[in-house]
């Protein structure tokens, strides 16, 4: 936050354009544009020539400090699109394309530098977003099909209430309804592994956080009752397990309450909990054969063993 301070101190400094100023300077710049335009080596530049080079150096210095204001301004309206990239790093895209825009900018049409400006400074701004604030760069084109689907997700989310349907995505987009799914899928935000977790460097990076699936078991004192409760599991009907692991959020399920399944399922809360009750009860009568069965294997190799 003292960079960004110090960098809003530095160009208050500098007051804004006047209109006369805009055209004065605009002019200049063209001059200079036309001569470097022409092909002709700078040492063979006339005393005249370099005049125009200064004066449009100059001028188009000038254009640019006096507008770095507009530019931060429009930078903080991106912040909340960004994932990585800091205010200060939307700035420097966008003083790109105020640069940009001090080149083409043509007085003689009637409006201000200002509003020629703005569009410039937006695409800069939205291109730097697009290449560079992903770990991963996604194509443009997959970038717009996201920036429309999350647009209109939040617009029928605030009139209706709910979030659209994969068919009225596909419908809104006009795209396939697997597209619609694959934009959703690479719209997630990702990380480094080399990142540290909170992203506070005295704690450990991600990568050293996960486990390795060959030794995650080793030393854990309940792998006996897991294994049970996954042949329980399998045993029961497919809808039965379903409902057991969503409503506990087992491992590979998301946990889900009684109303949400009921209306996944297309019926009430009670009757959903009518079924889980049931398979529940199910699965406690699998474990409880598991364990007697296990407990008879066990007495029979102990007498055997007398």
């Amino acid at each position: 936050m003292d960079s960004v301070h110090h960098y809003l101190n530095e160009i208050a400094r500098h007051p804004l354009l006047t209109p006369a100023e805009e055209i004065q300077y605009s002019r200049q710049i063209q001059k200079m544009l036309d001569l470097q335009s022409q092909d002709i080596d700078a040492a063979d530049y006339t005393r005249e020539q370099k005049m125009v080079i200064r004066r449009g150096q100059r001028a188009k210095e000038r254009m640019i400090t006096r507008n770095l204001r507009l530019v931060v301004t429009i930078a903080k309206k991106y912040t909340r699109r960004c994932s990585s990239l800091e205010l200060l790093d939307l700035v420097q895209f966008g003083n790109m394309g105020l640069d940009r825009a001090t080149e083409l900018f043509d007085p003689s049409r009637g409006y201000k530098f200002s509003t020629y400006a703005y569009w410039w400074i937006r695409q800069s701004i939205s291109r730097g977003l697009q290449d560079c604030d992903r770990l991963i760069r996604l194509p443009i084109h997959r970038q717009e099909k996201i920036v429309k689907l999350r647009a209109f997700m939040t617009r029928q989310q605030q009139l209706t209430g709910r979030e659209p349907t994969l068919a009225e995505c596909s419908a809104e987009l006009e795209i396939e309804r697997d597209d619609v799914v694959l934009s959703l899928l690479m719209a997630r935000d990702v990380t480094s592994l080399d990142n540290h977790a909170s992203n506070d460097i005295q704690k450990h990076r991600l990568i050293d956080l996960i486990p390795d699936e060959k030794t995650l078991y080793e030393e854990d004192d309940f792998t006996f009752e897991r294994d049970m409760l996954a042949d329980a599991l399998n045993s029961l009907e497919e809808d039965e397990r379903y409902l057991i692991c969503r409503y506990n959020g087992l491992p590979g399920y998301k946990k889900a309450t009684l109303s949400a399944l009921g209306k996944e399922g297309g019926v009430s809360r009670e009757a959903i909990r009518q079924r889980l009750q049931r398979a529940m009860m199910r699965l406690h009568r699998l474990i409880r054969q598991q364990c007697n069965n296990e407990g008879r294997r066990l007495a029979i190799n102990a007498g055997s063993g007398n």
